[in-house]
């Protein structure tokens, strides 16, 4: 297992898509407004740092994550990379969600599950092409179809586990301490993200790829 310039830039086009995808959750948790009043320049200067400064950090980090792990511990490589997928699935289906939010101003009930719903289909049809082809380096085709299926079993069961305790933390238990509940459904998300980072990582080493 080698770093290679595909690695670098496979890393970095995810670092850029995540920059992007940040955007519309900054938009809906308000971010935005604390840096407008400093004018439209400061505010664009730093949109503009931030998505050039990202992708270059994920593929830098890839490469310090290989440079420590190989050789004696390659595995911890191949988690190098399926973290920066992590991410990008996480903030893709987050994006995904925050858009769904802004544009119908639903942010609770069974709707709002809909959304979770949507948000994940969204993410786990990104996740398996690269986790197929990058993480795993699976280059056979012919089975694709019977992967797809495997990969959205187990990305479903993790899923459903999710959605499951997001509609416990969004609907049942509600945003504590007064806290805007766009902001705490963001939150939840993050709770969350463990169980589906060693649950699907695991499950797709073992049960797909």
């Amino acid at each position: 297992m080698t770093f290679s310039k595909s690695d670098f830039w496979r890393a970095f086009i995810a670092g850029e898509l995540i920059a992007f995808l940040a955007l519309p959750i900054f938009k809906n948790l308000g971010l935005f407004g604390l840096f407008t009043g400093y004018g439209d320049f400061i505010f664009y200067s730093l949109i503009g740092l931030w998505l050039f400064f990202l992708p270059w950090a994920a593929g830098s980090g890839l490469y310090a994550v290989y440079f420590l792990s190989i050789p004696k511990r390659p595995i911890f490589y191949r988690v190098g990379k399926y973290g920066i997928v992590g991410l990008l699935n996480s903030f893709l289906t987050l994006g995904i969600l925050n858009f769904l939010i802004i544009v119908s101003g639903i942010n609770r009930g069974l709707i709002f599950d809909f959304f979770v719903v949507i948000s994940f289909w969204g993410g786990v049809t990104n996740a398996f092409f690269w986790n197929k082809f990058w993480i795993f380096d699976s280059k056979k085709t012919e089975e694709i179809k019977k992967e797809y299926i495997s990969f959205f079993a187990v990305t479903g069961a993790t899923t459903l586990i999710n959605v499951f305790l997001m509609h416990i933390l969004v609907n049942v238990v509600g945003a504590p301490f007064s806290l805007d509940l766009k902001v705490w459904v963001n939150i939840s998300s993050l709770f969350l993200i463990p169980i589906s980072f060693f649950g699907n990582f695991f499950g797709y080493k073992i049960f797909v790829f």
